[in-house]
This record gives C-alpha cells, sequence and structure tokens, in this order.
C-alpha cells in the first residue's frame, strides 16, 4: 500500500524553484505567462516591490501556487493580498487549494495580519466563499495608457 504524504507548502526562492512554478501559473494567466524566461524576469521584477512565490508540493511534485504581497492600504489597512492562486488542473477538487490558503493564513497571522485579499473570478467565488472568504462587489478597473 502507498502512503500519500501530505502536501508540503513553502516559499520559491532560486531561479529553478520559480522557473519550475511556470507551467502552473500559464494555467492561471495564459495570456500573460508567455515563455520561461520573461516569466523569471516578471516574477524578480515584482519580487523588487514585495511579492512572494510560494507553492504546494505532493510527493515533491509542484501541485499550487501561490503569489503574495504583505500590505498596508488606507482602504484595507494591513493585509496579506494573494495576486496569484492556482491548482494544477489535474489535481483540483483534492483539498490542495484548501491546504494552500491555509499556510497563506499561517503567513498573515504570523505577520500580525489580520485579514487576506484577494481578486477573484465569479467562476471561484464559491470555492472562495467555502473557506470563509466574503466575495466584495467592487470590480477592478483599469486604464490602459496609450504610448506605454
Amino acid at each position: 500500500m502507498q502512503v500519500v504524504k501530505e502536501p508540503i507548502c513553502r516559499r520559491l526562492k532560486t531561479d529553478a524553484e520559480i522557473l519550475a512554478s511556470f507551467p502552473l501559473m500559464r494555467q492561471l494567466r495564459p495570456h500573460a505567462v508567455q515563455d520561461e524566461s520573461a516569466y523569471l524576469r516578471a516574477i524578480r521584477k515584482q519580487e523588487e516591490e514585495g511579492y512572494e512565490l510560494h507553492a504546494a508540493f505532493m510527493d515533491e511534485t509542484m501541485v499550487a501556487a501561490a503569489g503574495i504581497r504583505l500590505q498596508r492600504t488606507l482602504s484595507r489597512g494591513p493585509h496579506l493580498f494573494v495576486d496569484d492562486l492556482v491548482t494544477d488542473a489535474a489535481r483540483a477538487g483534492q483539498g490542495i487549494g484548501r491546504l494552500l490558503v491555509a499556510y497563506l493564513e499561517s503567513i498573515a497571522d504570523r505577520e500580525g495580519l489580520s485579514r487576506i485579499y484577494l481578486d477573484s473570478r465569479d467562476s471561484a467565488c464559491g470555492f472562495y466563499k467555502k473557506l470563509g472568504f466574503r466575495c466584495l462587489t467592487s470590480r477592478p478597473c483599469f486604464l490602459e495608457l496609450k504610448g506605454q
């Protein structure tokens, strides 16, 4: 009988670890994640601005990833913001996303933050509600500047 280990979560730091998350992030952001070298540059640039990439592993295979920032804003106060959260589509429904969110909660708690925020697609709001999130009515908006 094969023993299935619980997923282990940790921060990704080396180039090799970050590049290993490329296939997962491509599932979540296919329009933005085109090639590995551009992906690594983008992650490293975001890290300069406080971004951290974390992942869940099962038997040393990366099965989920989350990009986070520890923030303080006037509207939300101190909080952990989840920029990216993805579980491998082949592993959906196995509790891995729930485990990764619990791990993010432990980071927020360790940092003295009482809230986690994220922007959710309508199709994912049910998943987040099951985890105790409240889906708000605000919608992200952007203005694309010409010539940029």
